[in-house]
């Protein structure tokens, strides 16, 4: 790939980050879409009393990337204009990388990916599509991603899209290639990559623990308390940026003792709600 290429996305959506990290009221439907399996399991735990020592002061900003060998795209059953782009021959792993001055590069199984990054519908990643076809002619489209439905066996990953509103904005950072509507991708492409954005964010909730006697949210940690949201690959999950906290239960732990520390009325037995 063009290395010209590869830095003007970056620099794309490090312009665009507010598209996407936004507070959200109250964390609505990010429990479904995010926290899933993973809050119930670190709910079951009882959260030990022991002091947290954070990883660093502010996590990473992650940019991730997946490659493809060939793909389509086609109108959406699901959501007027949107459209299903099926993503076949994928590498299984999906690459993350932070720029200066972490200077961070892995890959987590896509599938783990998925889990981790959450597709809520009021807030999804924003991602760059960038095709190729046969005659070596580049087409580049940036998008909104919703519902990933991911074949492990096949390494097949669909995605239903729409164009992210005001992409223009992008188009003076010297593209090569001008962005297109999704339509002027082609029925079928050949090589593909997404560059897709970071985390989002969101409140934490407190809630009180319903065997106690006492039901409820009780109040909120603010985004701007926390700085957002932050990619873990050690959790292969999104994580509060401020402080770090890398480890996931270990995370989990510090926002149940925040919650309790600032809310009288959680009497010490809150939990906090999507952290993990």
């Amino acid at each position: 790939m063009n290395p010209t290429r590869f830095d003007t996305i970056t620099r794309l959506f490090a312009d665009r980050k507010l598209t996407r990290r936004q507070s959200l009221a109250a964390g609505a439907g990010l429990a479904a879409g995010i926290a899933g399996s993973r809050l119930a399991s670190a709910q079951e735990a009882s959260p030990e009393a022991l002091p947290i020592t954070p990883d660093a002061d502010h996590g990473p900003e992650m940019l991730f990337v997946q490659s493809f060998h060939s793909g389509s795209i086609v109108p959406s059953e699901r959501a007027e204009g949107r459209y299903t782009v099926t993503l076949e021959h994928g590498l299984g792993e999906t690459i993350y990388f932070s720029d200066r001055p972490d200077r961070i590069v892995g890959s987590t199984p896509t599938a783990a990916f998925l889990d981790g990054l959450g597709f809520p519908e009021d807030n999804p990643p924003n991602a760059a599509i960038l095709t190729q076809n046969p005659d070596g002619d580049a087409t580049l489209a940036v998008v909104e991603l919703f519902d990933p439905v991911y074949d492990a066996e096949t390494a097949t990953l669909t995605y239903d899209v729409s164009v992210l509103e005001h992409w223009k904005d992008g188009t003076d950072l010297a593209f090569t290639e001008t962005p297109v509507d999704l339509g002027a991708l082609g029925d079928t492409f050949g090589t593909a990559h997404l560059f897709i954005d970071d985390c989002g964010d969101w409140e934490i909730t407190c809630y009180s623990i319903p065997s106690k006697g006492i039901n409820g949210h009780v109040g909120s940690i603010l985004t701007d308390e926390h700085d957002g949201f932050c990619y873990s690959w050690e959790a292969a999950f999104c994580l509060p940026c401020q402080p770090w906290i890398a480890d996931g239960y270990s995370a989990y732990r510090y926002w149940n003792q925040q919650c309790n520390e600032r809310f009288p009325d959680c009497l010490g037995i809150c939990q906090a709600r999507n952290v993990v």
